[in-house]
């Protein structure tokens, strides 16, 4: 959603100044500079230097991740003890996952996460989840896998969509992460991430028209989104 540790490097959008989210648009990964929970989104801000880069805007930050302290909270450790004397309780599995995301301990997230699937498969919010953890993780092809197998439970989930995507734009696959934007896209057409992430992956591809159109269109649906003219002015540089 997300740090959303996609973590890169420096590339076009030098100085893309992104607070929004990226793939639940409003909604809690969504929250304007709100990070975003395993179960209620998927990406969440990127910090400056992210957006800065070849990053599309949006998911969590990588630059406060959970550790020690985290996971020896009162409630890290009140989640973790359920989770573990309860081993085939699907919904102490899943608490434990989100809690520890919550913290930014992916590792621990991702192992709880993992135990839930193993209980029910097929759970959507926790594959979501899942798949938050290890793109946060900053292991793509990981959450690609996660995300695909939610997008089979639930195609029609336009957040879920982004945050596949995003795993590609992560890669430098921008034309592969441009067709899963648009499928965002076609679910809702006002799928404010979407169309930044749109900009931004054709920003990459120097694609000065395709950019342009979709900074408009972001225009549209977010007008009083920040990074509008910030857009407007990396597509004037463009040959």
């Amino acid at each position: 959603m997300s740090k959303n540790l996609l973590y890169c490097v420096l590339g076009l959008v030098l100085g893309f100044v992104v607070g929004f989210l990226v793939t639940n648009p409003l909604t809690r990964p969504g929250a304007q500079g709100f990070r975003p929970s395993a179960v209620e989104g998927a990406a969440g801000p990127l910090d400056e230097e992210q957006a800065g880069g070849e990053l599309p805007p949006g998911h969590p930050n990588i630059d406060e991740p959970g550790g020690a302290a985290a996971s020896t909270s009162a409630e890290a450790q009140a989640a973790m003890d359920r989770a573990d004397r309860n081993p085939k309780d699907f919904d102490a599995q899943k608490e434990a996952g989100e809690v520890f995301y919550g913290l930014r301990d992916y590792e621990k997230a991702s192992l709880y996460f993992g135990r839930a699937l193993a209980i029910k498969g097929d759970d959507f919010e926790t594959l979501r989840g899942a798949g938050n953890a290890r793109y946060d993780a900053g292991k793509f092809e990981e959450a690609e896998r996660l995300y695909a197998r939610a997008l089979a439970v639930n195609p029609r989930s336009a957040d879920v969509r982004t945050d596949f995507g995003n795993t590609f734009f992560q890669r430098k696959d921008y034309k592969r992460a441009l067709e899963e934007y648009r499928k965002s896209i076609a679910i809702d057409p006002s799928h404010v991430n979407s169309w930044r992430n749109i900009a931004a992956a054709n920003l990459n591809l120097k694609e000065k028209q395709a950019a342009t159109e979709a900074v408009e269109k972001l225009a549209q649906v977010a007008p009083e989104a920040p990074e509008v003219e910030t857009l407007r002015q990396k597509i004037a540089e463009l040959p």
